[in-house]
């Protein structure tokens, strides 16, 4: 059914309930795999065709900070077996995950949901929402 899982995990309230679906799914498929990503958001801007980057110590707190929300997913799926963390850097949190759920053949996306309504979705755009939209593969979201 599902042989590959990829849990896009932002540390929310609403990731930590995908969490919890996509551990109780690994349980009942034990020969699954179940990889959590998290996209460090680096503190890049761009301004016409100037691209300003913050400095290294921002750098720095940014991946650590990105490091402590995949540790704490860590710590819940220690017992699992065949499940790991990954953190991908930089770029636009959706296409990060549609791009490494190709690149790695993955069966299902499992994510939570921030319950923004259409308006925000359209103003401010979606994380979910982007990766229901544009996935090749079923996608899971978890209020």
């Amino acid at each position: 059914m599902f042989g590959k899982i990829l849990l896009a995990y932002d540390g929310s309230e609403t990731a930590k309930n995908a969490l919890e679906q996509a551990m109780e799914m690994k349980i009942l498929l034990p020969d699954s795999i179940l990889e959590i990503v998290h996209v460090a958001q680096l503190n890049n801007i761009v301004v016409g065709d100037a691209f300003i980057t913050s400095s290294a110590a921002v750098q720095d707190e940014l991946h650590d900070a990105a490091e402590a929300v995949l540790d704490e997913a860590r710590q819940r799926i220690a017992y699992l077996g065949l499940a790991t963390t990954t953190l991908l850097e930089g770029g636009a949190p959706a296409q990060m995950i549609l791009d490494y759920a190709e690149a790695n053949l993955f069966d299902l996306i499992i994510v939570g949901s921030r319950g923004l309504g259409t308006f925000k979705e359209l103003l401010l755009g979606s994380v979910s929402y982007e990766i229901v939209q544009h996935a090749q593969i079923p996608v899971l979201v978890v209020k």
